[in-house]
């Protein structure tokens, strides 16, 4: 018989995961007679060139790519990697901003979408002057099928317990999955791992930026030789915005982490973007933060 393995992970109690589950008709169509047609005529082989028609006026979609991009941003801006790929991570702090956030976005996607679907015949009407003797009727899907094209939803799932798994399987096989999931389960490593690299990312960006600032009689001259020393204020509302959300992903309570996350709200969240233009000597001090900062977060990647 075969012997349970019970693995403890805080994530069981303090995390889900969570999915994003994306779907959006592309508008686009490969004319594989078009294809066919211009490669022999250029004498070039059958791969050398695809000719893919544009189905919809780009603008016709344009506020549902919008609402995509914005969920797709949400969802990697709340959550952190899981495995290589599939469900991420959401802390349960976080999971009441990010299902209303997500909500509200699902309502936009649905108005626009139904809205689409309206004026879609329009819209094929519109796109076959233009496309003239490239206009085929068979490439649109009907407009009963149209709406099934489009959805935008999250699935939720707990994280998986060795010991919640039962099968029918070859006792060798069950093992073997049980001990992949035991593996999966791992994660602190690599939350750690992820956490250190957002800090560096965000908070080295923040440094170099404000290395590079050349104050505003530069700013001109600087931007035309295409040296952007400029900053915008989204520079210290991206670092504000980290600090705000790090503190849910401490899921084992690292002492390091969370002394480096007071650390970031102390030195680099204090100041307005402005002030940091107009004040040197303020923005010296935040950018030394800043480098010592990334400086000690890279000894826990070393």
């Amino acid at each position: 018989m075969l012997q349970k393995t019970s693995v403890a992970s805080p994530l069981k109690r303090k995390a889900v995961l969570v999915s994003v589950v994306i779907s959006q008709w592309t508008a686009r169509k490969l004319d594989r007679k078009v294809t066919k047609e211009v490669n022999e005529s250029r004498g070039a082989s059958a791969d050398a060139g695809r000719y893919n028609k544009l189905l919809i006026e780009t603008e016709r979609l344009a506020k549902i790519t919008g609402i995509v991009s914005e969920a797709r941003t949400l969802h990697y801006k709340m959550t952190k990697p899981w495995a290589d790929e599939g469900p991420r991570i959401l802390p349960n702090a976080l999971y009441a901003e990010f299902a209303n956030k997500f909500r509200s976005l699902k309502r936009e996607f649905d108005i626009e979408a139904d809205r689409f679907c309206r004026e879609y015949p329009d819209y094929i009407t519109e796109r076959a002057r233009k496309l003239n003797g490239l206009y085929d009727p068979a490439d649109y899907p009907s407009p009963q099928d149209i709406r099934s094209k489009f959805a935008l939803d999250i699935v939720v799932l707990p994280f998986p317990d060795v010991e919640d798994f039962r099968s029918d399987l070859d006792p060798e096989i069950a093992e073997d999955i049980r001990n992949e999931i035991a593996e999966a389960c791992k994660v602190d490593d690599k939350l750690s791992k992820h956490n250190a690299e957002q800090i560096i990312e965000v908070v080295g960006h923040m440094a170099k930026k404000l290395a590079e600032y050349a104050g505003k009689d530069e700013k001109l001259a600087s931007e035309s030789k295409g040296k952007g020393s400029y900053f915008k204020d989204s520079l210290v509302g991206n670092v504000r915005e980290l600090a705000r959300l790090l503190p849910a992903f401490n899921l084992t309570g690292d002492a390091k982490l969370a002394a480096v996350i007071d650390r970031i709200e102390r030195d680099l969240c204090v100041e307005e973007a402005q002030t940091l233009r107009e004040n040197d000597i303020v923005r010296a001090n935040v950018q030394n933060s800043a480098d010592e900062i990334v400086a000690e977060v890279e000894k826990f990647l070393a």
